[in-house]
């Protein structure tokens, strides 16, 4: 790796090499004060857990192709999900929590206060306690589940799937919103406060809604399929990828209705994983086809329609194919780098 500009580093901790493609990242966290350990999982199911240091602490298998992992709030279990299997870990050991078959599974949230699991399961949505165990379960949607998450706590569940997402109340079985959308939603996100749920869809379009009423907006010309969404800590900026540009949208206020976005333009290839960093709610790390890894600095005076460039990065051969950020225990963040040859970067954000 080589520094791309040195306004802003990216400092080498670690370095590890699995077998297999990264397919997702995920930070268990380790506690006030006390520094994350990072779950991987390769694209043939293989899943591994490195302490800070990053010594492997264990290595475990799905035994299916793996489409994704989710760390519990508290650290102490992971889910991993795949085409036809789902499995539950204790972090700590890797002692296997539960395990059992399941329809295409590719998105899995956990809710901080209940400590409960959604998972998208084909074309249902389940709602699993901390054992694995089902504690509630949709009725089928439309079509496949492509992403659930928890828009406003522990009280509803959002999944997105062909043409629109509905939000499920499972203490009470009730569909409490039905957004509709004019085709397949690729990526979902929802804002810390929960006010807004936002969605890429397949056409090139990104599609908002507001939770309270649902009423909506609809963001066109996009290059190509919005797959990548996420709202950063304080839930001002919302960014998105597309083809090789990144964009940031304003909800303060009223929401991104009438305002341009802000335009992220520097890399080269097409953008494959971004992550904001905890604790910096305006630095924005993200990796693209063609390995290199680029850090965007949101001003606090930045305005919707300007255009940024990367205050700092990376230079790399190796495609990048995850991102997640955690903290080193200190007040430096730690960002980790997951590529198609199956090396496993952890760098710090200086």
């Amino acid at each position: 790796m080589t520094a791309l500009t040195n306004s802003a580093q990216l400092r080498p901790r670690w370095q590890a090499e699995t077998s297999e493609p990264v397919m997702a990242l995920d930070v268990l966290p380790g506690g006030r004060n006390a520094p994350d350990a990072l779950v991987a999982g390769g694209s043939e199911g293989t899943l591994r857990v490195f302490d800070p240091d990053g010594s492997t602490r264990y290595e475990r298998d799905l035994d299916d192709a793996l489409l994704a992992i989710a760390a519990s709030p508290d650290g102490t279990r992971i889910a991993a999900l795949g085409m036809g299997s789902r499995q539950l870990w204790s972090a700590t050991d890797g002692a296997v929590l539960h395990s059992e078959g399941a329809g295409w599974s590719a998105s899995a949230a956990w809710d901080k206060k209940s400590q409960s699991l959604a998972v998208a399961d084909g074309r249902r949505v389940r709602v699993l306690d901390r054992s694995g165990k089902t504690r509630w379960t949709s009725a089928p949607l439309t079509s496949t589940v492509t992403n659930v998450l928890w828009p406003r706590g522990q009280l509803r569940v959002a999944a997105s799937s062909y043409q629109g997402v509905t939000i499920f109340e499972p203490d009470t079985d009730r569909i409490t919103n039905t957004l509709e959308a004019p085709g397949a939603i690729s990526g979902l996100t929802a804002a810390p406060n929960g006010r807004w749920v936002v969605g890429g869809s397949q056409d090139a379009t990104l599609h908002g809604w507001k939770v309270t009423d649902g009423s909506d907006f609809q963001m066109t010309g996009f290059p190509a399929t919005v797959s990548h969404l996420a709202f950063e800590d304080g839930g001002r900026w919302m960014a998105c990828e597309s083809a090789e540009v990144l964009t940031c949208w304003d909800f303060s206020g009223t929401g991104p209705t009438g305002r341009a976005g802000i335009v992220l333009t520097g890399h080269q290839a097409a953008v494959t994983a971004f992550s904001w960093v905890p604790g910096h709610s305006q630095t924005l790390i993200s990796g693209d086809q063609d390995g290199n890894v680029l850090i965007w600095r949101i001003a606090p005076t930045a305005k919707p329609g300007d255009e940024l460039h990367p205050a700092g990065g990376l230079r790399d051969d190796d495609p990048v194919t995850a991102i997640t950020t955690g903290s080193s225990g200190a007040t430096t963040p730690i960002v980790y780098i997951g590529r198609r040859s199956g090396r496993i970067d952890a760098l710090a954000v200086a």
